[in-house]
């Protein structure tokens, strides 16, 4: 498996814990934080080619952090994890840059097509990339 980042943020430590699980067990690479704050500190510092947000922390929900991350990191890949329906079906997702919404518990049959998707993409970008400068 390719060495693919995907920042996890969720106030719900047990969220993160379970998530962050099931895609190490997949050979991903993540990136934990519990707030918005540290999520753009971890930004700050990492290329990665999906966010997992949930929507509802303190301080800075889901969307605001969504913007802040593209801001920095214009090509990634960001999704909402939430149990507010409301959310999905508003265009204040899509504004702030979202891609899809999942609800919790996320169900993987679900998301797993659009990390696959993402990763496929990054590695035919990069064997593309490296074709070029042999």
């Amino acid at each position: 498996m390719i060495d693919t980042n995907i920042l996890l943020v969720d106030d719900d430590t047990d969220t993160c814990d379970s998530m962050s699980d099931v895609f190490m067990d997949l050979g991903y690479t993540v990136d934990t934080a519990h707030d918005g704050a540290s999520a753009v500190e971890l930004s700050g510092g990492h290329h990665y080619l999906l966010a997992l947000l949930d929507y509802n922390m303190p301080g800075m929900d889901g969307l605001e952090l969504c913007r802040r991350l593209k801001i920095m990191r214009p090509n990634i890949v960001v999704a909402l994890i939430t149990g507010f329906t409301s959310i999905t079906t508003t265009g204040e997702a899509a504004e702030a840059g979202i891609r899809c919404s999942f609800l919790k518990p996320v169900d993987f049959s679900l998301l797993m097509p659009l990390v696959e998707k993402i990763v496929g993409n990054f590695v035919s970008r990069r064997s593309s990339e490296g074709a070029n400068t042999c």
